[in-house]
């Protein structure tokens, strides 16, 4: 309750006398004392009083009229009492004609004041239950539009008597013909990690300045939430020729409201528009028209309006991805390749969006089958499996809440490049570990003719996974390395004489001495007997030099 009594004054016994008349009857006034009048306005807007007693005793006679006169344009309840040690009739007349409640005489006296403060307070009650009663009428009215709302886009009214009754009674000048979704943009970035509250305060902003909107011929709308970023609009459209020009009055008032809610909340919006229906009965077809509009927003964008005249079918496609290139992307991201797989991205989505009437909700589902094959190439990868688990799962609850194509790029760009974060982050210790193991095995049992396959089954990996990385650490194929060991054991048997070049290629795993010989002079540069020779030519001259 508004109760506060604002005292401009300096004169203490008077302000003494004012406190003890409101303590004493308890009045229950606050009182706020001022020494000057200086900017009046702004203290009566901060302190909202109910009566304003002004001691134009210490007040200067030039700013007396001006301060009355800029009370008096004031559209307001409030009372401004004048205390004053003398009055001329002059000054009295002016006084009430400038719109002053009452004149009291100083010095001031108990009784005169408890009749000020008591009048005041009665004053006070009575702008209370006036404002109650409004209050109600104002809520009950909001109401019965809601309620009536509600019935028309569900199809529950069934006799067009009751809607034109209903109407009516809920203040509508006209019938509503044409519904409209307003979908939030971009809603769940504005909610992240904000409350209920939060959320709603948005959709009641929005809701209160589409009720404030107002165009040459529409005068009245009802909007009522039906989903967390969604508001349903029923207005009335004037009578046209024909469907075109229904069509195009629609997208203009749309288009305007649009702009309008931009324009007072910073908010941008996409409005779905139904046909319009002259049957109110027949609403509730215009809603589902509005909401199926509403939804190719996904390939839309944001900040546009879309009418059910433009909204193509979707096509309900089983299988919207292409297999070759789903496999590419998950192999790329396997091996940890960075530039590979933002290639295979761009080549993807070049081909995903050649389909613009794909059902969102559809696409949504396969994309979701998508993201799980990529979980699964980077647990592959080496990834570990309570980080991919943990981002699959964020990026899963995010996507149904994807409002178009632009954010899903966007969405998906983040998420593989997570999935190969934790793909690089384990890469080179997994990879190191696999590689060593693969050694050992190697080291045991080069001289025989292992095979690629049975290395890469030995350290759990694919024969293509394992050959990358093997190539990756040690700069050798894994043919190229056992070659390498095979010929440096070969140079260290062709030391010992007692050792044929037959003995030795078939020791170090060939059983064609002819490839041998071929392979060790591309490796060594000389054939078998060459390096050999090679390595006696200097000791037969030794021996020369110390005979």
């Amino acid at each position: 309750m508004r109760s506060t009594l604002l005292l401009i004054s300096n004169d203490d016994t008077a302000i003494r006398l004012i406190e003890l008349v409101n303590q004493t009857y308890d009045f229950q006034f606050q009182i706020q004392v001022c020494e000057d009048a200086f900017d009046l306005e702004k203290q009566v807007r901060y302190y909202d009083p109910i009566v304003v007693c002004l001691d134009f005793d210490y007040i200067e006679e030039n700013e007396r009229r001006k301060i009355l006169e800029v009370s008096g344009q004031r559209n307001t309840i409030l009372s401004y009492i004048v205390l004053k040690t003398t009055y001329t009739a002059q000054e009295m007349r002016m006084y009430f004609k400038l719109g002053v409640a009452d004149c009291i005489s100083k010095p001031l006296d108990k009784e005169a004041l408890y009749y000020l403060l008591h009048e005041a307070k009665a004053q006070n009650i009575k702008e209370e239950l006036k404002s109650d009663e409004s209050r109600r009428i104002k809520e009950c009215t909001a109401s019965m539009k809601s309620c009536l709302a509600y019935d028309l886009i569900f199809g529950t009214i069934k006799n067009s008597k009751d809607i034109w009754d209903r109407s009516k009674w809920a203040g509508l000048s006209t019938v509503p013909n044409t519904a409209m979704i307003v979908h939030i943009d971009e809603f769940s970035r504005l909610t992240k990690n904000k409350s209920k509250l939060w959320e709603q305060s948005i959709r009641s902003e929005i809701i209160e300045i589409i009720q404030q909107f107002r165009d040459r011929d529409v005068q009245e709308v009802l909007a009522i939430i039906t989903a967390a970023d969604k508001i349903a609009v029923l207005l009335s459209v004037p009578l046209r020729n024909s469907k075109a020009e229904y069509k195009a009055l629609a997208l203009v008032y749309a288009g305007e409201m649009k702009e309008y809610i931009k324009e007072r909340t910073g908010y941008t919006v996409t409005i779905g528009i139904g046909h319009y229906y002259e049957d109110a009965r027949n609403l509730h077809v215009s809603y589902q028209e509005a909401l199926h509009a509403q939804t190719h927003k996904f390939f839309a964008g944001t900040d546009s309006l879309l009418h059910i005249d433009d909204a193509e079918p979707f096509v309900n496609e089983t299988a919207l991805l292409p297999g070759d290139e789903i496999s590419s992307l998950a192999n790329k991201l396997t091996v940890g390749d960075f530039a590979g797989v933002k290639q295979s991205i761009e080549q993807l989505w070049d081909i995903l969006f050649q389909k613009p009437n794909a059902d969102p909700q559809v696409f949504k589902m396969q994309i979701l089958d998508l993201l799980t094959t990529l979980a699964r190439a980077a647990l592959n990868g080496g990834a570990k499996p309570k980080d991919i688990f943990s981002i699959h799962l964020q990026y899963a609850r995010d996507l149904y809440r994807i409002e178009n194509t632009i954010h899903m790029k966007q969405w998906f760009k983040e998420a593989v490049e997570h999935f190969l974060e934790c793909v690089l982050t384990n890469y080179n210790e997994q990879m190191l570990k696999s590689v060593q193991k693969a050694m050992q095995y190697i080291h045991s049992y080069y001289l025989e003719n292992i095979t690629l396959e049975q290395v890469a089954s030995h350290v759990h990996l694919s024969p293509n996974y394992f050959s990358y990385i093997f190539k990756k650490t040690t700069g050798s194929s894994l043919v190229e390395y056992i070659t390498h060991l095979r010929i440096e054991r070969a140079k260290v048997m062709l030391m010992d004489l007692n050792y044929t070049i037959y003995h030795v290629a078939g020791a170090v795993g060939y059983n064609d001495a002819r490839y041998f010989s071929r392979v060790f002079k591309t490796i060594v540069g000389k054939t078998p007997s060459q390096y050999r020779n090679a390595l006696l030519v200097p000791k037969t001259l030794a021996k020369e030099g110390t005979s």
